[in-house]
């Protein structure tokens, strides 16, 4: 097994800057450098030696795909579940686990601005994306608090000289413009990225009184330098800013029309220097800044009830880590600083918060690298709740050239977020209240994983895992009184058990097709009723298709899922949600690129080929065509 100690600057865990979209790979231009992953360790591996598990999306898989978000993308990728809830935007789930306790990271550091526990993916667009690297299972030895499913480390692009401009349109009057500008010098490169999105609504049931979609648009940009100063000192800066502003009808009780407007805004700045101490000692320091407002009006159609509210999320982060090459171990040792502050007018008084953390971790080979364990351990302190210990061990044995095991063992937990410790929103309307509970303890979790990879040949693959993870202190939404009205508040009452496989498959029978298949089992159960968890679906399949030509390529892409059974859901964002039984269902895209006039690029696909939705469980956009046109520079 080849070492890959974090010195490596261009592929640094936390100091990641945006890549440049080079042309899409083809049987006469690819390349066999294998690529390096990060998160599951934070420091690097090759895919093929690393030992932990990480999914890995390519920025070949990102362009393949056709997403506009990465809601859009990881939707019909195998591993995970986007589900979507009207109004609400999206949420994602991994072995079970809900949105709120998956740990969304851009280069390294955490994503703020949760709504109802969820960061909400249509937020983050992929034409500014390199790379996305998933990590199954608790991970808070590492990341702390929200790990308690697993990391979605979404990583941007990195300066290379060279460029790219293209226009988006579709039937549904729909639009994209995204351009990209990179230089790379011997010692500075640096990257512009800008894009615009004008979005439409739609609406899959007639009968309704309000809309599934949103009417606006939305502008991004970023930016980034990375200057190596020396051979050994290097320095990376990181900048993002996006607006998005959208309106839809939304429909209340007795048939009653309010136009919901919102206005989001978010900005993110990242410094990132590094310094290499000696020949086998690295130094990195991050540091971090980021800004979300949400801004929600609703007002009643020929009526007098409105709702004028306003939210302010703001976080600094300060992390440190040093990794030490010795021999068979690499060790490494971290300290991270956080203090977030949420200001929202359905809070009693400003939330405010800081964390403290201490992290080490031996990744250890043996055995002229047959065998690596990689033992971890954190210590957290949360000014609202007090200490945290997350131990984790990790194990990979190679048991021949083709056949690879691996074990991971680790603990999960999740700190009480503001909205749970300190709301008060009452909705005269339906009449209910929903009060915080500043008495909660942390949502903790215990997760084994088991997987194993057969690699036949260097064009098949063949990858199980089996996980089984137990979950204490979980909160949920209790009544309290009946009212009227009806009051409900937080408490520490759930426990749940999930227990899962899935498998994942890849050929390519010659250089130009590959064929990737996989399917996952969950059995979820809330440990104190015996009842399955709500919305989880117990099977759900994956399959893509590429054919990459020359001149032209195919693509076909889609996930199926089982039905699901919803609970009865009491939200502090709207009236509560029916329960019920949602069908089963498929998503399925399909693409078609010509590169005849290349550097001139034309596409065209279909998006939800089979018109898949409906406005209760399955609020998606209905089937799209769009066409795309691509200049590389």
């Amino acid at each position: 097994m080849t070492r890959h100690p974090a010195a490596t600057w261009s592929l640094g865990l936390l100091g990641c800057l945006p890549a440049a979209w080079a042309a899409p790979p083809t049987p006469d231009t690819v390349q066999t450098l294998e690529p390096v992953v990060i998160t599951g360790t934070r420091t690097e591996h090759r895919v093929s030696d690393s030992p932990v598990d990480v999914q890995l999306i390519t920025d070949t898989d990102i362009r393949r795909s056709g997403a506009r978000d990465v809601a859009e993308l990881l939707e019909r990728e195998g591993g995970v579940y986007v589900s979507r809830q009207a109004g609400r935007g999206t949420r994602i789930e991994m072995q079970g686990l809900a949105s709120e306790h998956v740990l969304i990271l851009i280069n390294g550091q955490r994503v703020i601005g949760r709504i109802n526990g969820a960061i909400d993916l249509t937020r983050l667009r992929v034409a500014q994306i390199q790379r996305i690297e998933i990590v199954k299972g608790p991970s808070s030895a590492l990341y702390g608090s929200d790990a308690l499913g697993g990391v979605i480390n979404i990583i941007t692009r990195e300066p290379e000289t060279g460029g790219v401009a293209s226009v988006r349109v579709d039937d549904r009057h729909q639009g994209d413009l995204f351009a990209f500008g990179g230089w790379r010098g011997e010692q500075l490169g640096t990257t512009i990225t800008a894009g615009y999105s004008r979005l439409r609504t739609y609406d899959l049931d007639a009968d309704s009184a309000g809309e599934d979609g949103v009417d606006g648009v939305s502008r991004y940009a970023s930016g980034t330098l990375d200057w190596q100063a020396t051979e050994r000192a290097s320095l990376g800066l990181y900048g993002a800013y996006s607006l998005d502003d959208t309106q839809r009808l939304d429909g209340g009780t007795g048939g009653s029309r309010y136009d919901t407007i919102k206005r989001i805004e978010e900005a993110r700045l990242q410094l990132t220097p590094r310094l290499r101490l000696g020949g086998h000692t690295d130094l990195r320091v991050d540091l971090g800044y980021q800004r979300y407002f949400d801004q929600y009006l609703q007002i009643q159609q020929n009526g007098d009830d409105h709702t004028d509210e306003q939210t302010l999320d703001q976080i600094g982060q300060l992390g440190l880590q040093i990794d030490h090459l010795s021999g068979r171990h690499l060790i490494t040792v971290g300290l991270e600083h956080q203090i977030e502050t949420l200001e929202a007018d359905r809070l009693e008084g400003d939330g405010e918060r800081d964390r403290q953390a201490l992290f080490l971790q031996d990744d250890l080979a043996l055995f002229d690298g047959v065998l690596t364990l990689v033992p971890g351990l954190r210590y957290d302190r949360d000014s609202l709740f007090g200490d945290q210990w997350s131990p984790k061990l990790a194990a990979r044995m190679d048991v021949t050239q083709h056949w690879l095991l691996r074990l991971g063992y680790g603990h999960g937990y999740r700190a009480p977020d503001f909205k749970q410790l300190l709301l008060r929103f009452e909705n005269t309307a339906v009449g209910y209240r929903v009060d915080g509970n500043p008495d909660l303890l942390p949502e903790r979790s215990r997760g084994l994983n088991i997987g194993s990879t057969w690699l036949p040949s260097p064009s098949t693959s063949l990858a199980l895992t089996a996980y089984h993870n137990r979950v204490d202190d979980l909160i949920e939404l209790v009544l309290v009184e009946p009212g009227p009205p009806t009051i409900y508040s937080y408490r520490n009452v759930a426990r749940a058990r999930l227990t899962g496989a899935d498998v994942q498959a890849q050929w390519r029978p010659w250089p130009s097709l590959q064929v990737r298949a996989g399917y996952g089992y969950l059995h979820s159960e809330d440990r104190d009723t015996g009842e399955s968890l709500s919305g989880r679906p117990r099977h759900r399949a994956n399959l893509a298709l590429y054919l990459d030509r020359h001149r032209y390529a195919l693509g076909l892409r889609g996930a199926w899922t089982s039905t699901r059974r919803f609970q009865v859901d009491v939200d502090s964002g709207g009236p509560p949600t029916a329960a019920g039984t949602a069908a089963a269902y498929t998503l399925l895209d399909a693409r078609v690129e010509w590169r005849t006039w290349a550097p001139l690029h034309l596409a065209t696909g279909i998006k939800n080929l089979f018109d898949e939705g409906d406005s209760r469980f399955l609020p998606i956009p209905p089937r799209t065509v769009y066409l795309e046109l691509r200049r590389d520079f």
